[in-house]
């Protein structure tokens, strides 16, 4: 957690984005945060405190990643997820998957 010079709430909590080519990726949430409580530095934010007393939701968090950072702000944290693949039902995806005829007949 960075030091603002205030006291602010630890998080270690992760933010999970799934990217075009479907890899997921983690965030700590606390490198979002800081990056928010730094720009609003001087009202002595702090974003996690007020995520569990309820004066903020955890929309901010996405808001903030979406709105005010670019992926070279977080990629140095980020870590890539193995997520396994979903068991296939060929049988499923024979009778009702796409099909069409590729190449000439």
């Amino acid at each position: 957690m960075k030091n603002l010079g205030y006291e602010r709430t630890p998080t270690n909590a992760k933010f999970r984005v799934t990217m075009p080519d479907g890899t997921q990726y983690d965030v700590p949430v606390q490198t979002i945060v800081d990056s928010r409580d730094e720009n609003y530095r001087e009202d002595k934010e702090d974003t996690i405190g007020y995520i569990r007393r309820g004066t903020l939701t955890g929309y901010e968090i996405s808001d903030w990643a979406a709105n005010n950072m670019n992926w070279s702000d977080v990629e140095g944290v980020a870590v890539k997820v193995d997520v396994p693949l979903p068991l296939t039902d060929f049988q499923d995806g024979w009778t009702n998957g796409d099909r069409k005829i590729v190449g000439e007949i």
